[in-house]
């Protein structure tokens, strides 16, 4: 076709964009009925939308699998480049309208390592509420690393926490630099310690959370190489019982500084720096590239960012 010969777009007249709207909400929710209440449909109104999609790409491009969707390799490709253009064409029709958040509803999405949960959760739904009120603030775990597919499909609008790697086709920022450091029970024998070498870490019992379990984590791969390893025994399921744990045990466990002094305001515990090679704590913000002129995310996103602004890394006390 010419360059100056518009298209006839024969292929999107077949597909709609109430289609492709559908689509779209079936990738996030994966499920019928949470689709039809967020398009204000009937259930058969989504699954007739559902079948001329089908038709159209002569693909199943949801199966169930134990009650739930599960997309198809040509949905999931299809839905890469679907949500950026619908993205983008929101963008384009509200790029002359002023953006008001007191006027937005509707569930905003945050992936959230726990530690950075204790910090936003509470100033982020009160700054929401006030600016606005209309929005639902929905928190979700990120452990270790976060899922691509989670920000590409949209159920995710940020994922938040100490990513040691990250695809490069995934905007970022850095929120801050931190310490981690290691955190015992003021009554623990290392609290005399004000520091910890790479000698002491086969000595301790080390105390992680349930997630991390089998999996490589930033301390395995910082050690790589080095002959020594920490050696983990004791895994809970929520970040939030750490203090207890170690306020009853011999245990200790490692946390970004200002985490830990957070916890050390309502414990009695007691801050040791780590080695150098496991120092590190940057706090990443990550969102997906079709959302990075959306002019909801990144108000959302400037407003994390000046919540977490006065945030600064500093060593323990006395260190």
């Amino acid at each position: 076709m010419p360059a100056d010969q518009p298209s006839d777009f024969s292929l999107l007249r077949r597909a709609s964009l109430p289609v492709l709207l559908c689509f779209d909400s079936l990738m996030h929710t994966r499920s019928v009925t949470a689709t039809a209440q967020q398009l204000n449909k009937s259930q058969p109104a989504i699954s007739r939308d559902l079948a001329r999609l089908r038709e159209l790409l002569k693909d199943p491009v949801f199966v169930v699998i134990r009650k739930k969707l599960v997309p198809t390799e040509r949905a999931l490709s299809l839905h890469a480049q679907v949500h950026g253009a619908l993205s983008g064409l929101e963008h384009a029709l509200g790029a002359s309208q002023p953006f008001s958040p007191c006027e937005l509803s509707g569930v905003i999405n945050i992936g959230a390592a726990a530690h950075i949960e204790l910090l936003l959760a509470a100033p982020l739904t009160m700054a929401l509420q006030q600016a606005a009120p209309q929005l639902t603030v929905r928190f979700q775990p990120v452990h270790g690393d976060f899922s691509p597919d989670d920000l590409d499909s949209g159920r995710m609008d940020l994922a938040i926490g100490l990513f040691p790697s990250l695809p490069s086709r995934f905007p970022c920022q850095v929120l801050f630099n931190d310490e981690r450091v290691g955190v015992v029970s003021s009554r623990h024998p290392l609290a005399r310690r004000r520091s910890l070498g790479m000698n002491d870490l086969a000595r301790v019992k080390w105390l992680a959370f349930s997630h991390m379990y089998g999996k490589e984590t930033n301390f395995d791969r910082a050690l790589q190489g080095s002959g020594y390893a920490m050696r983990f025994s004791a895994y809970v399921s929520s970040f939030g019982l750490a203090p207890h744990f170690l306020m009853e045990t011999d245990y200790a466990t490692t946390m970004p500084r200002i985490i830990a002094e957070e916890y050390r305001r309502h414990y009695d515990l007691t801050l040791i720096r780590l080695p150098a090679i496991l120092r590190e704590a940057r706090m990443m913000m990550v969102w997906s590239a079709q959302n990075d002129s959306a002019r909801l995310n990144q108000w959302l996103r400037k407003t994390v960012a000046e919540l977490l602004g006065g945030v600064r890394g500093q060593t323990p006390d006395g260190v």
